[in-house]
């Protein structure tokens, strides 16, 4: 066995090492107690195995031949014909549906992968990490006689085998054109940040939602990865070039895993809870200078509006409208004075502060920061004091909340379809070979919120606005498109190594009177909402619609 290892070796171009360190992975779950496991025992034969040890995958079909015009200087080398997964769309939806490999000894002990075996093929990642008892199908088993030694006897087969079953077909939700344009949104909300003087802009995220059922057409991560490269087990130089720390983690779906501040896009769960706990009436109005003080305080910290002429005197529709701070600044210090969780409450009813269910593993929980919350968080008293400033921040979706791009496109699939807080899935259904429906994926009914129709009805013509009047953050990019939208800016102050940097959001729906699609698109390091994100967003809407439009370009600056 050892000099075949090196004949192996050289024809395979691997080294004897490798081979021998997977004829040993391979044997060790089933070697015998007590028995310690050594090349020398394997050579020795101290451990029978019957089944076939792959040691190298996808070969090329000159090596099939060299080996099989060499059977007899490879005794016990077999070529057998196997299926590997194909990638005709090259790395698109790569984070989506994952990678398979090989099992691993710590995924042996993990409950998802009961009853597999060393040398077992598993999804691993996204849907085919969850699907993949689908999807595998099933090993065939042939029973034979064997000697005290654990020799085959010349004797026919047992009986009580079966034979192999194939594998089910998993149907996904995703729409490969809109799922295409949603990776090209990313690429190029990054080029427009880069074109407006922010060149660090290097990741992001878009979501693609159904508001009435929760389907996910597309759903997008930059950078990304090529799956391909984990067929037949990706080499050491491939994978170093995944995790060098230049490559900004192209292996982390930002969609579900990337949870940050979603800034101003936060302001419509503001104005819900605002009119919902009667904090604020429809019509009240408050004046934005620019700048807010909040009353009561003996550090008079001053918070800025993006707008640093300020807004003048502004109702709620008018202050989304034009991304106000300042008047959000004034409705959560009011909620700071009520001493409860109010807004934070609405928050998680909206669908933040928990995972929203996504078929796929991985997810983050985000954070809606509270009182009791932060008591446990901070480790000195004077941190641990809930102040005015947690409200106020809060309010315009700063301070310690955090939301993911499918957190925040669940919430606003909420404000589009009445109050339901679906939950947002990749499978469809799975369907045997011949096409039936083997198991329906479709998500349990989801929750409704109470809200008031005329509390939802102020919020949407503030998006509405917001995307379409002439004061509106994003209607240098929505103003008569073909489309009505409805969609709020945002622009995040991040924490990154040490200073404070612009995430660029954009959270909508379409058609604004009758909504179907909502579109959430975060640019890391973008900048402005209004100049990246929302022109990125434009670039999904042509296709869920169909249009050809000319390449938008936001207003000069917004929040």
């Amino acid at each position: 066995l050892d000099t075949e290892v090196v004949k192996l070796g050289r024809v395979l171009r691997m080294r004897p090492a490798k081979i021998r360190r997977e004829i040993m992975d391979h044997l060790r779950p089933g070697w015998p107690l007590g028995v310690t496991l050594t090349w020398e025992n394997v050579v020795a034969g101290t451990g029978v195995s019957l089944d076939l040890v792959v040691v190298k995958d996808d070969v090329g079909k000159p090596v099939v031949s060299y080996l099989k015009e060499h059977t007899l200087s490879f005794p016990g080398v077999e070529t057998p014909s196997s299926y590997l997964r194909s990638y005709p769309d090259g790395d698109l939806a790569a984070h989506l549906l994952g990678n398979v490999g090989e099992v691993s000894e710590k995924e042996l002990k993990d409950k998802h992968f009961k009853a597999y075996k060393a040398g077992d093929v598993v999804g691993h990642g996204g849907l085919e990490y969850t699907y993949d008892r689908w999807l595998r199908g099933r090993d065939g088993v042939a029973k034979i006689e064997v000697d005290a030694m654990g020799r085959p006897k010349q004797s026919d087969p047992v009986p009580g085998g079966r034979s192999p079953e194939p594998g089910d077909t998993l149907v996904t939700t995703i729409d490969s054109k809109v799922q295409a344009a949603a990776e090209a949104a990313l690429r190029e909300g990054i080029s427009l940040a880069h074109s407006d003087g922010q060149p660090e802009a290097n990741g992001g995220a878009a979501v693609v939602l159904d508001v009435r059922s929760g389907d996910v057409l597309g759903m997008a991560s930059y950078p990304t990865f090529d799956p391909k490269e984990w067929v037949g087990g990706i080499s050491t130089k491939d994978y170093k070039k995944y995790t060098d720390k230049h490559a900004n983690v192209p292996l982390f779906n930002r969609a579900i895993q990337e949870s940050k501040a979603v800034g101003s896009t936060f302001k419509v769960i503001d104005a819900i809870a605002g009119l919902e706990e009667g904090v604020i009436t429809p019509y009240e109005t408050f004046f934005c200078d620019g700048s807010y003080v909040a009353p009561n305080t003996t550090d008079n910290h001053v918070f800025k509006c993006w707008a640093l002429d300020g807004h003048g005197s502004l109702a709620l529709v008018g202050a989304i409208t034009q991304s106000c701070d300042v008047y959000f600044y004034n409705v959560g210090y009011r909620f700071y004075e009520r001493k409860g969780t109010e807004l934070e409450d609405w928050a998680m009813r909206l669908g933040m502060n928990e995972p929203t269910g996504i078929d796929i593993p991985g997810e983050a929980w985000g954070r809606i920061p509270t009182p009791d919350w932060k008591d446990s968080y901070f480790k000195t008293e004077i941190d641990k004091i809930w102040k005015p400033g947690d409200s106020i921040l809060l309010a315009v979706g700063q301070g310690n909340m955090e939301a993911t791009p499918l957190q925040l496109a669940v919430t606003y699939a909420a404000i589009a379809n009445g109050g339901t807080v679906v939950t947002p899935h990749l499978g469809l259904k799975v369907t045997d070979a011949g096409g039936n429906t083997v198991r329906d994926l479709e998500p349990r009914s989801s929750p409704k919120v109470d809200m008031a129709p005329s509390t939802l009805d102020l919020v949407r013509q503030g998006l509405y606005d917001a995307a379409n009047s002439s004061s509106g953050t994003s209607s240098g990019v929505f103003a008569g498109y073909d489309v009505p939208v409805a969609g709020k800016t945002g622009t995040a102050e991040v924490w990154d190594n040490g200073r404070f940097v612009n995430y660029a959001w954009y959270a909508s729906y379409a058609p604004a009177n009758d909504p179907k699609y909502a579109v959430v698109v975060m640019i890391e390091k973008g900048g402005h909402g209004g100049v990246v994100a929302a022109p990125a967003a434009r670039v999904i809407y042509d296709s869920l619609f169909n249009i050809k439009s000319a390449p938008a370009l936001g207003p000069i600056r917004s929040d």
